[in-house]
C-alpha cells in the first residue's frame, strides 16, 4: 500500500509546476525526500520510516530517485516539486548541498518546517531545519582508521563511491586523519555515482588500484555494496587475507562476511533510527511544537566478530532493520 502512494506520489512529482512555496498547510502531507530504494542501505531508512508511520499514526509520502545517474540534478529538482506542494513538514536527506540548500532555505523562510536526516549535519542550523538526525561521518570514518591502525595496516584505501555528497567525503577525512596521526599512508579513490550500485564496475575498480597500489593492505568503503566489490577485488589479485576489509553501513551479506572473517568491520550509523527518529520528532513537532537541540547522534556503532552474531539475528527476526537484505 505505502508502495503504491510512493508510486503515485513520484508521478504527481513529475507534472507539477515549480511554484514559489507558500506557508505550509495544516492539512498539507509530510514529504520525506530521502535516498534511491534501489541502494540496499536506504532500505532500513524506509523500514524505520514505515514503522514510525504505523506507530504514531503519521501519513507521510517517500520520494527517490529511481535512476542514480544524475542525483546532484535530480535531488533538487524532486525538493523543488515537493516544496511547490505547501507540504505540513519536509524531511530531508541533503545528499547534495550545492542544489538542496537554497531550496531548503527558500522552504523554511517560507514556513515550511524542515528536519535533516542522514546527511547535511553540517548545514542544518544555517539553513533553518529545527534538526539533524544521523551519523557524525568524521567520526564514523576516525574511527575506522582507528581500527585498520591497530590491526596493523601500513597503507589504506579509502574507495568513496558518492562523490559530491560531503557527507560521505567526510567519512574519507576522518578516515585519513585517524591514520596520518598513526604515521600511515592512505590512498583515495572515486567512482562515479552511476556506478554506486553495480558491483562488478566497483570490482574492476578497486582491483585496478590494487593493481597500481600493491602495497594497499587496508580498505574502507563508505557502504555495504562496495564492501563486498572490495572484497571480491581482494580475491580476483590473489590477495585474500592479506588485506583488511572494513566498511560504513551494514547489510546481510556484510555481516556474514564479518561472521566467517573476511570482513574486519562494519560502522554502523543505525538508518532505521533515522527514519523511525524522523517521523517521531515531526509528529511531536507538528502537535506540541517540541523537538530535541541539535544533531541527534545515529552513530558509528562498531560491528565487529564482538557482536555480529546478534545482529544477524536481529536481522533474521525483524528483516531489514539492521541493515538491507
Amino acid at each position: 500500500m505505502l508502495f503504491a502512494k510512493t508510486v503515485r506520489a513520484l508521478a504527481a512529482l513529475a507534472v507539477i509546476a515549480t511554484a514559489t512555496p507558500v506557508v505550509a498547510e495544516e492539512d498539507g502531507p509530510i514529504l520525506v525526500i530521502s535516498g534511491p530504494l534501489s541502494w540496499p542501505f536506504f532500505a532500513a531508512v524506509k523500514q524505520g520510516f514505515d514503522d514510525g508511520a504505523e506507530t504514531f499514526g503519521v501519513d507521510y509520502q517517500y520520494i527517490a530517485v529511481t535512476d542514480t545517474a544524475n542525483m546532484t540534478s535530480d535531488y533538487p529538482r524532486l525538493l523543488q516539486q515537493a516544496i511547490s506542494r505547501n507540504p505540513r513538514m519536509l524531511l530531508v536527506g541533503e545528499f547534495f548541498p550545492d542544489g538542496m540548500d537554497p531550496l531548503i532555505k527558500e522552504a523554511t523562510a517560507a514556513g515550511i518546517p524542515v528536519l535533516i536526516h542522514n546527511s547535511g549535519q553540517t548545514l542544518w542550523e544555517q539553513n533553518g531545519s529545527i534538526g539533524f538526525i544521523g551519523e557524525d561521518p568524521f567520526q564514523m570514518g576516525y574511527r575506522a582508521g582507528e581500527l585498520h591502525a591497530e590491526k596493523g595496516v601500513t597503507k589504506g584505501l579509502c574507495f568513496n563511491q558518492v562523490p559530491g555528497n560531503p557527507t560521505v567525503e567526510e567519512r574519507c577525512n576522518g578516515y585519513v586523519a585517524a591514520m596520518k596521526e598513526a604515521g600511515i599512508a592512505t590512498v583515495y579513490e572515486t567512482i562515479g555515482t552511476g556506478d554506486a550500485t553495480n558491483p562488478q564496475a566497483m570490482t574492476q575498480a578497486i582491483k585496478g588500484i590494487l593493481q597500481v597500489h600493491t602495497d594497499i593492505d587496508g580498505i574502507y568503503t563508505l557502504n555495504a555494496v562496495p564492501a563486498m566489490s572490495a572484497l571480491r577485488a581482494v580475491e580476483e589479485v590473489g590477495r585474500a587475507g592479506e588485506v583488511q576489509i572494513g566498511t560504513a553501513d551494514l547489510s546481510n551479506e556484510v555481516l556474514k562476511a564479518i561472521k566467517a572473517g573476511d570482513i574486519a568491520f562494519a560502522m554502523d550509523q543505525q538508518p532505521y533510527l533515522q527514519g523511525f527518529m524522523s517521523i517521531q520528532v515531526a509528529k511531536q513537532f507538528l502537535d506540541y511544537g517540541l523537538h530535541p537541540i541539535g544533531h541527534v547522534k545515529t552513530g558509528p556503532l562498531v560491528i565487529d566478530a564482538s557482536n555480529v552474531d546478534h545482529t544477524l539475528e536481529v536481522n533474521s527476526k525483524f528483516a531489514g532493520v539492521r541493515g538491507a537484505d
